[in-house]
């Protein structure tokens, strides 16, 4: 797939996230999963630092400084927005499970892409 594959995919991967992140906690089904709340994040921002790099038209470290910034940015816009919405609430540490997540997954991308 080519870049703006990726890009498309980035962007409907980001509604997405916007979209689960806008369900009133008391919409969302019961699950054992949910106590993962941090692993979730990591997991979801990883997806996110993948796709962001691959949306690129070259991948190097100076792509790398706009993924970070722009994952980290939409992380706390996401956290932000949760403030608003019945049952949810912002955290500081799910800000950090995004950033650490986005990290890994951008630098996997720059790394298998070096070789």
């Amino acid at each position: 797939m080519n870049h703006k594959t990726f890009r498309i995919l980035l962007v409907a991967y980001m509604i997405l996230i916007l979209g689960l992140s806008s369900i009133p906690a008391q919409d969302f089904p019961k699950t054992w999963l949910l106590t993962w709340d941090k692993l979730i994040h990591l997991v979801e921002y990883f997806i996110l630092g993948i796709l962001a790099m691959k949306s690129m038209n070259t991948i190097s470290y100076r792509t790398l400084k706009i993924v970070l910034p722009f994952g980290i940015l939409f992380g706390g816009l996401d956290e932000y927005l949760q403030s608003f919405i019945s049952g949810r609430f912002s955290s500081g540490w799910d800000i950090l499970a995004d950033t650490i997540g986005i990290t890994i997954g951008a630098l996997l991308i720059l790394g298998n892409d070096k070789e």
